[in-house]
């Protein structure tokens, strides 16, 4: 069977493509009275690559319920920090469309695994055995702390990872979905800090039904950029994710969005596996009490 072009929870697809059938893609224009602005010049070096030289390592292995996992590990010649990154992608994608995060991270000296999850299919999505895959491989691959991060329903399926691993450092939620509320039953017991970067609610981020867990999940950050897709939270950017999550009018402001993402995404990347200085201020400075924040930010807890 073929895979789709995005990455989007089941509920959540069959709604966008009904919205695909019935209309044109939709284009998230630029109100008027509203710009765009990118985010400080210092902020902004996190958007640029990093220093380190970057090797990549490919395999495989068996999951947990059978099928094959295909995984690629990122290794910076230069280690900055003892963790690692477990990074999981969308519904039905594939780990190609998490390396531009996995060699961005790399770069600033954090070693990043992403892998092929093997459990999904398109009427049942197996969250709860991917998460079981994502903690079997780091456990097989790594023996330090470890740093949960996931676009969508793989933010799913890190964060269910994320809540049973004793390991783990800290999570990252990359327009993350919840289903079935299995995230929301995993909240009690969520207990490292945790940030969530939003874009605006739509079928293919299922209304931003993450925000439930959100309230739930103690110690942790939500941040929404304002006017973001669905799409802008993939690396690399898939311009066929528009057909059916919409995009934004110009390509520049694409553009300035999908940096913003990179640079809090980083920020956080590093802020919690190398406690960087000029990260953590990035942060405090997107999640200050302010609603509306440069880079068109906005703070939901």
């Amino acid at each position: 069977m073929t895979r789709t072009s995005i990455s989007t929870p089941i509920f959540a697809a069959a709604a966008a493509l009904f919205g695909q059938l019935t209309a044109c893609a939709t284009v998230a224009p630029i109100p008027p009275d509203q710009s765009i602005e990118p985010l400080s010049v210092l902020a902004r070096t996190l958007g640029e690559e990093g220093t380190a030289a970057v090797s990549v390592e490919s395999g495989q292995r068996s999951g947990e319920f059978g099928c094959t996992l295909l995984y690629e590990v990122y290794r910076p010649a230069r280690t900055e920090t003892r963790a690692m990154v477990i990074l999981a992608h969308g519904f039905m994608r594939d780990l190609t469309s998490m390396r531009g995060w996995a060699a961005h991270w790399a770069s600033y000296g954090v070693p990043v695994t992403v892998m092929s999850m093997c459990n999904s299919r398109w009427f049942n999505g197996h969250h709860d055995r991917n998460a079981s895959d994502l903690v079997a491989l780091a456990r097989a691959l790594h023996s330090g702390p470890l740093l949960y991060a996931g676009f969508s329903a793989g933010g799913l399926a890190a964060y269910l990872a994320a809540a049973q691993d004793p390991r783990t450092l800290a999570y990252l939620g990359l327009d993350s979905v919840d289903s079935g509320k299995l995230a929301l039953s995993a909240a009690e017991g969520f207990s490292v800090p945790g940030l969530f970067l939003l874009g605006e609610p739509s079928a293919c981020n299922a209304d931003s039904n993450i925000l439930e867990t959100i309230v739930a999940t103690p110690n942790c950050t939500a941040l929404r950029i304002r006017h973001a897709t669905h799409c802008h939270f993939e690396n690399p950017y898939d311009p066929r994710c528009e057909r059916i999550c919409g995009r934004v009018q110009s390509e520049e402001a694409s553009e300035v969005l999908a940096e913003t993402i990179r640079i809090l995404a980083t920020a956080w990347i590093l802020a919690q596996t190398q406690k960087n200085p000029l990260a953590r201020k990035v942060l405090e400075t997107a999640a200050s009490d302010s609603d509306q924040l440069e880079g068109g930010i906005e703070s939901i807890r």
